[in-house]
């Protein structure tokens, strides 16, 4: 099913709840093609009966042609979120991300949706992306940051993130100048084909994040990875 954005910036997370988390899993090959390569298109859903998965990759960056893994079919949300469980405290948007326990200090970009409604990813390897049709961090609700792992053109931003332990935190810098602190609560890794989306999505009572990434062993001829890595945290500050 297609679904449509409506207008309004308080109806849009309802949109991306069932794609988000899949962008990582085809970051590493648009970043393995070769320089002036025409941007790939995200793999698409197959039929409703296979496993729910992660949210699919816009292109990226750019060395060696490989071959795409096959597409898998999406989840949908349980509900959709009511327009009252979407009212929350306006913030700012987030610019850059710090995590010092894992050496992370990285520009924050805006992630939207691509034209065939797949979710972008962020463009470069350096950079994570806040999903923009969900809640900023430090508003009510589950906040998605997403970052790279690797490709086949080298290290991601989120290279480390597997090393991040509970307890430690995740600092937010707003566009204001303001910051967010979290604190990390618990980390999971899942096979793409078994991707949380209600667990990372909730519409939680507080302020909460998500810090997404792959996982496993990347198939250097595909460079695709078979699992996602995901961390929850909880605001401090």
């Amino acid at each position: 099913m297609r679904h449509v954005i409506g207008r309004g910036r308080r109806r849009r997370l309802a949109v991306g709840l069932t794609i988000v988390a899949f962008g990582l899993l085809g970051a590493a090959l648009a970043l393995s093609r070769p320089t002036g390569a025409p941007d790939a298109q995200a793999p698409r859903a197959t039929a409703a009966s296979k496993p729910a998965v992660v949210a699919k990759p816009a292109a990226i960056a750019k060395p060696a042609a490989i071959a795409k893994p096959a597409a898998v079919a999406e989840s949908k949300p349980k509900s959709r979120p009511s327009a009252r469980t979407l009212i929350r405290k306006q913030m700012p948007n987030p610019v850059r991300i710090s995590i010092p326990a894992i050496g992370v200090n990285a520009r924050v970009t805006r992630l939207g949706l691509n034209a065939d409604r797949t979710v972008e990813v962020p463009k470069n390897l350096a950079d994570t992306g806040w999903f923009e049709l969900g809640p900023e961090p430090g508003e009510k609700g589950s906040a998605v940051i997403l970052g790279h792992l690797e490709s086949l053109a080298g290290a991601g931003v989120f290279k480390r993130l597997r090393e991040l332990r509970v307890g430690k935190v995740i600092t937010i810098h707003l566009q204001d100048g303001s910051k967010d602190q979290y604190v990390a609560d618990s980390m999971i890794r899942v096979p793409k084909s078994r991707f949380p989306t209600d667990r990372v999505y909730a519409q939680t009572k507080q302020p909460t994040l998500r810090l997404i990434t792959c996982a496993g062993t990347m198939n250097p001829a595909t460079g695709y990875h078979p699992d996602n890595y995901i961390v929850f945290a909880s605001l401090v500050r």
